[in-house]
């Protein structure tokens, strides 16, 4: 045997050394222990009818879009409804949160229990609940927010709501309805009601309401025709429904979006431009 063949010999027994270090770190133990690193750990602590917040040393407060994945301290499958106040929950997903106060974390992947912990162990945290929760004016439809991701950042924007049709119930428990005409979207004003959206490059925009909508119609319109008063006939846009939330792909700039959301009790429009 020369050299030459001594030396191809001993460089592959190296990279078959590397190999298996390298199966054993991400497929095996030490790839469980990463995964566990990565992992949030936070306090499940709910409040008015629907709302939570997901308490955090690692992340602070923040809320999530909850995967189909849900499981309770003994493994079993769970819904979000089945999560207790006080639940200490390990939170597995792509570790990518939306600026926003409180955070959203949108991808999720999976959520167990890790500890069932105890109502009382959340009223330490009361102070967080009052500093977020408002009452929700029944007389007024949801709000919606915009959440995407760049390669510099996640960004969320506050979209203003144009006019709705509501009917609610109040506190003398009589149905009421009310009607709120808005100019079309296409009249709003860059800045000031039409909130605006900065692309480079094609992106997916999620759109988060404070109460999740049954149906979502969005039209768009080319952003040359902001201002005009002959509204022309829009172009209807594809929502997708992905991980529980409405979502837009592709978006790109230069148009102007129309959003309505629909609830059984009535509908509202929201309004924002995308700007290249």
């Amino acid at each position: 045997m020369n050299k030459k063949t001594i030396l191809i010999s001993i460089i592959a027994v190296i990279i078959l050394i590397l190999a298996g270090v390298f199966i054993w770190m991400f497929l095996g133990k030490g790839g469980k222990a990463d995964m566990d690193q990565e992992a949030v750990t936070a306090m499940y602590i709910p409040f008015g009818e629907e709302g939570y917040i997901f308490v955090s040393e690692q992340a602070g407060v923040f809320t999530v879009t909850f995967p189909e994945e849900i499981y309770d301290i003994n493994g079993s499958k769970i819904t979000q409804e089945q999560l207790v106040k006080g639940n200490v929950v390990k939170i597995y997903g792509n570790g990518i949160m939306l600026e926003s106060y409180p955070g959203q974390y949108p991808g999720v992947t999976k959520v167990e229990v890790i500890e069932q912990g105890d109502p009382s162990d959340a009223d330490a945290y009361q102070n967080l609940v009052d500093e977020i929760y408002t009452e929700p004016d029944p007389a007024e439809p949801p709000t919606m927010n915009l959440g995407y991701t760049t390669d510099l950042a996640s960004v969320t924007v506050m979209v203003n709501r144009g006019g709705y049709e509501w009917v609610y119930i109040d506190k003398d428990y009589l149905s009421n309805a009310v009607v709120a005409d808005a100019a079309h979207v296409l009249q709003w004003k860059i800045g000031e009601e039409l909130a605006d959206v900065k692309i480079t490059e094609p992106l997916d925009i999620t759109l988060y309401f404070s109460q999740m909508p049954e149906e979502v119609e969005v039209v768009r319109y080319d952003s040359e025709l902001l201002g005009t008063e002959n509204i022309p006939e829009g172009e209807t846009v594809v929502v997708e429904k992905k991980d529980g939330e409405f979502v837009l792909t592709g978006v790109t700039g230069g148009y102007v979006y129309d959003v309505t959301g629909i609830w059984e009790n009535g509908r509202a429009n929201y309004g924002f431009i995308t700007v290249e």
